[in-house]
């Protein structure tokens, strides 16, 4: 009905610009629907369509206003009415929505994968391996007790008292002082020689007193014995001194010889504690050289910064070992399973001596054999190390060679001293 009452008075309403007395002409039925769509057209341009949620609610608000715009314009029914395009705005989640969601499967997959749960549910050769740690917690105890029972064996050393040694050297250094240079001439031969002359210059003049006529030819015979034989006495008397001169001077001189290895004795002691503490001992070696004794070469080339001590040498060697045993499985990388990838990335090595050839068993031995002082069976030991191990324990090779040399050189000047 109200859209018969608006039809009805657009059939009768004037035409704007038209007079009000005037007649006015009937419109045609198409003049009439042209006219009706573009003023619908027009109310529409003015009306702002808002972006709904629902198709409902568009099209109710657009029929309100239409109806409030037009009045009482009237539109016949079958007028064709524009077509309204709904604008849709796309409505997306934020960034910290996906952030959460990354964030929570990171974390599940991290528990998941932390506590194991999967692995039931996985292939064997997917699952987690499991590492068993009780071979690595009885090496790491093996390893305390090795330490403690080195410590206790370091604890036991004591160094040797050096203060007898030095009393003694003293002594002997006095004493060759004392005896000084040998004499080439002694009090005792001097005095007997001083009688001899004597003696001859009496016989001397009494062979040049004349003799009597008066005397018998028996009693000069007589007489002339006698001298002979105190000139036989002299001569014998003179040669007694000269033997006891030369037994003099020869125990003067093996005296001095004596005196003279006693004080090389005295310093090859104390070259020796120099080799114990590590110290240099060019000073010692001057003072054999002063008492005319040949040092070897061994000596003279480590003299000046010493040699390494048996404790340093000791310590030095596991660090050395674990750089050897390290170059040693890099080598062989990528064989042995989980037991030797572990080995290589955690250092862990023999520190029990055991039977083999291969780098751990043989660093094992040669570790015993230093614990026990014993370091050219360590160096015989190290010798059968590979290429890439050698490496690493050269440093310490050299410093136990140096020691081994120094220490040989220094026994056998000291048997050389006694052989005299």
């Amino acid at each position: 009905m109200a859209e018969d009452k608006k039809t009805e008075e657009a059939l009768n309403k004037t035409p704007e610009g038209s007079d009000d007395s005037g007649p006015s002409d009937p419109l045609s039925q198409d003049e009439l629907n042209t006219r009706l769509a573009t003023e619908e057209l027009d109310d529409f341009a003015e009306v702002e369509v808002p972006v709904s949620e629902t198709e409902t609610e568009t099209e109710t608000e657009t029929e309100t206003e239409t109806e409030t715009e037009t009045g009482d314009q009237a539109v016949e029914p079958d007028a064709p009415l524009p077509v309204i395009q709904e604008r849709i705005v796309e409505r997306r989640g934020g960034f910290g929505a996906a952030l959460l969601g990354g964030a929570m499967a990171a974390l599940i997959g991290f528990i998941a994968g932390k506590s194991q749960v999967l692995d039931n549910f996985l292939p064997p050769s997917m699952r987690t391996p499991t590492v068993t740690l009780e071979p690595l917690e009885a090496a790491q105890s093996d390893l305390e007790a090795e330490l403690a029972r080195l410590e206790g064996l370091f604890a036991e050393i004591k160094m040797p008292e050096t203060a007898p040694i030095v009393a003694r050297v003293e002594v002997l250094e006095r004493e060759v002082q004392n005896l000084g240079t040998a004499p080439e001439d002694t009090g005792i031969g001097s005095e007997v020689e001083q009688q001899l002359q004597s003696l001859a210059q009496r016989i001397d003049a009494l062979e040049s007193r004349p003799v009597s006529e008066n005397l018998s030819d028996e009693v000069v015979a007589d007489f002339e014995a006698e001298l002979q034989r105190v000139r036989d006495s002299l001569s014998d008397q003179q040669a007694e001194v000269e033997r006891m001169v030369r037994e003099a001077q020869e125990m003067e001189r093996v005296s001095a010889e004596a005196a003279r290895i006693a004080a090389a004795q005295s310093v090859v002691a104390r070259l020796r504690s120099a080799l114990d503490a590590g110290t240099p001992f060019v000073d010692h070696l001057a003072e054999l050289q002063r008492l005319k004794v040949s040092v070897p070469d061994a000596l003279t080339n480590a003299s000046e910064t010493g040699v390494a001590t048996l404790s340093s040498l000791q310590d030095q060697f596991p660090p050395a070992a674990r750089s050897a045993l390290a170059a040693a499985r890099e080598e062989t990388k990528g064989t042995g399973g989980l037991v030797a990838y572990l080995n290589r990335h955690l250092g862990a090595r023999s520190v029990a001596p055991r039977a083999g050839d291969d780098p751990d068993a043989i660093l094992s031995r040669a570790g015993a054999a230093v614990a026990e002082g014993r370091i050219a069976t360590a160096l015989d030991e190290l010798s059968a190390l590979p290429e890439t191990a050698q490496g690493a324990v050269a440093s310490w090779q050299t410093s136990a060679r140096t020691r081994l040399e120094a220490e040989a050189a220094t026994d056998a000047l000291s048997q050389s001293l006694n052989a005299n």
